[in-house]
């Protein structure tokens, strides 16, 4: 079965319980949902009965408990439901660390088959109190499959979070664009920082002699090579190690792009200029545009400059490259 009609069924299912629910129904049954709730017809009586104890089952392990009510129907028929009281969650908010954290467990913690269903637990935190991150640096952190954590991949992180941990070097390939050749890069690495939704590589370069970050995209081939010698710095915090070094080597650019009414609010917002579904952006941070249009992509489409275009494009085939065709 495709990946998204997959995930679009246990979606559907989940959806069907929590309308129950709020229209006072005690119990669905499995006739029900055989006939109402997408992706369940044109199945024999076995291979439904199969699938759904499958889907129960794959809920009930992200957070969705499905409870059996024996003999519920004139019938003897058992009737489903999705007790509230195991389900909706109290008001709760996450620093931009650990709200990346729980996003980058959905990869590392599940198979790829719940992988991709897991992060949509954001939805439901979002449906049961979860409306804002507490962000420290006052931006918001969004969530969407072309950030830095959709492909980060967990091999990557667990060596990283290993040499610092037992306070080993690295060496890594560092591309500083997409035309550019790698080159090798020597740190003792001193952690990773969550900046405006963009994860840096943080540590001492060797060869520099000082301080640096890397983008986390734009570094591979990551290995351990020996003891670090360099510690992070007592008195100053990475995050604002981070914030100099960018604000220091900042893009500024102007660019039109294209967005369908009523989406890419984050991009639309920013134009000095409209002309239809058109926007002109004027003096933007060139990573930002790239990032942030890739995520509203296809809703939203940069026209020019041509190489933050092309970017755009090249962020979208690198999800895809990492992203797992099937369940």
């Amino acid at each position: 079965m495709a990946k998204n009609e997959f995930h679009e069924r246990l979606i559907n299912l989940t959806f069907a319980f929590l309308h129950a629910n709020d229209t006072g129904r005690r119990y669905i049954t499995a006739e029900w949902i055989r006939t109402n709730v997408a992706g369940y017809q044109d199945r024999t009586d076995a291979a439904f009965q199969r699938m759904f104890a499958r889907d129960r089952s794959i809920l009930a392990k992200v957070g969705v408990p499905i409870e059996t009510i024996a003999q519920a129907t004139l019938d003897d028929a058992p009737g489903y439901r999705l007790n509230p009281h195991n389900y909706y969650l109290p008001e709760v908010s996450f620093t931009p660390d650990e709200a990346a954290v729980l996003a980058l467990a959905g990869d590392k913690g599940l198979n790829h088959e719940l992988a991709a269903f897991a992060r949509s637990g954001w939805t439901k935190l979002a449906a049961a109190g979860a409306s804002t991150v507490t962000a420290q640096d006052s931006a918001p952190v969004m969530f969407n499959n072309v950030t830095d954590l959709g492909v980060l991949t967990a091999q990557s992180l667990d060596t990283i979070l290993k040499a610092h941990r037992n306070h080993h070097r690295i060496h890594f390939d560092y591309t500083p664009h997409k035309n550019a050749e790698p080159t090798r890069r020597v740190m003792d690495p001193w952690g990773i920082v969550n900046h405006q939704d963009r994860w840096y590589l943080v540590g001492f370069d060797i060869e520099r002699d000082a301080p640096r970050t890397f983008r986390i995209t734009r570094v591979s081939n990551i290995d351990i090579v020996g003891r670090a010698m360099h510690p992070a710095p007592e008195h100053t915090p990475l995050q604002e190690l981070v914030a100099d070094s960018l604000r220091s080597r900042k893009v500024l650019i102007d660019a039109t792009i294209t967005a369908e009414p009523g989406t890419a609010g984050e991009l639309t917002s920013r134009a000095s200029h409209r002309d239809h579904d058109t926007y002109v952006l004027t003096g933007v941070d060139r990573d930002w545009l790239v990032r942030t249009a890739a995520a509203y992509a296809p809703h939203a489409l940069v026209v020019e400059p041509a190489d933050v275009r092309d970017d755009v494009i090249a962020q979208l085939r690198s999800l895809l490259e990492v992203t797992p065709r099937d369940c």
